[in-house]
């Protein structure tokens, strides 16, 4: 059933696309254009949602703060043993800090804090989500974690897949530790295209995926997510991670990501895919471990 699910919701977001470059003329249709871009963005994880794991239910310390713009948001907490720091974690696209409970795991197995956050109009936040929003929620989560006492220098960003993107806005704009990209998409033009290839062929709808394809290139987006314009601004060590077998966001983005930035590292696995995590682990640590 969750099947069916899933591919009606492609479909509906299929229909999205192919109407949007209607409304792209006046200026009054931006409202539109904007509520039809972040229905194609985002995507809450209700369809894949999972139960929390029940060795992690003592550990953290839930917390629930509101944003200057009245979002109100949820996070976990796991404190840091003595001095060490705290990884602020961004979650991708049709996903939710449930999916990341086993970076949860990484944390305390090693004494790293970790600030797991629910953008607005996910998991236990509320408000509409939007580049904008979810940039907004990132900042007053570093501000969230200054009031428990961790400083901003020994923050490390974590961003995945569209995560990346607001962990890259805000390593730009704040003097943080680290930055980790772990399968981080170039903007937000390029990765629907990918995404459209990848679900259209899985659907073995050839045609569509090319007539999608030309109606994405020609679409001039309002939000940008643009990882690419950013990075080179970025002072703090960035660890750039990808699986060569991931089918969702290709590895090849990594590899240009790596090159706006010469201070970089970039690690290519062979193992792994777009939506497992485990592959990185100890390349994680092992950056951790210089910083």
């Amino acid at each position: 059933m969750r099947k069916i699910l899933f591919y009606l919701l492609l479909f509906k977001k299929a229909v999205y696309l192919f109407i949007y470059p209607l409304f792209t003329g006046a200026k009054w249709l931006k409202p539109i254009r904007l509520g039809m871009e972040n229905y194609l963005i985002f995507q809450p994880a209700k369809l894949r949602a999972q139960k929390v794991d029940k060795f992690l239910l003592k550990k953290f310390i839930p917390q629930r703060f509101i944003t200057k713009d009245n979002a109100k948001l949820y996070a976990w907490y796991f404190p840091p043993k003595e001095n060490k720091p705290v990884i602020l974690f961004f979650h991708g696209q049709a996903e939710s800090i449930l999916a990341h409970q086993n970076v949860a795991k990484l944390c305390l197995d090693n004494g790293l804090g970790l600030f797991l956050l629910s953008y607005r109009g996910h998991y236990k936040s509320w408000g509409l989500p939007s580049e904008r929003g979810v940039y907004i929620d990132a900042q007053t989560a570093i501000e969230k974690l200054n009031e428990l006492g961790v400083c901003t220098d020994n923050i490390i960003l974590w961003g995945h897949s569209l995560g990346t993107t607001v962990a890259v806005e805000t390593a730009k704009n704040n003097n943080v530790k680290a930055l980790i990209l772990q399968s981080p998409i170039k903007d937000i033009k390029s990765a629907a295209i990918d995404i459209s290839k990848f679900y259209f062929k899985k659907m073995r709808m050839y045609m569509l995926r090319t007539i999608a394809g030309h109606l994405i290139r020609g679409c001039k987006f309002i939000q940008k997510f643009d990882n690419v314009s950013k990075i080179s601004k970025i002072k703090s060590p960035i660890l750039i991670m990808h699986s060569k077998a991931d089918k969702i966001a290709p590895y090849y983005n990594s590899m240009a990501l790596a090159n706006e930035n010469e201070a970089a590292e970039l690690f290519l696995s062979k193992k792994g895919n777009h939506w497992l995590n485990e592959w990185c682990f100890d390349k994680v640590l092992e950056f951790i471990g210089k910083l």
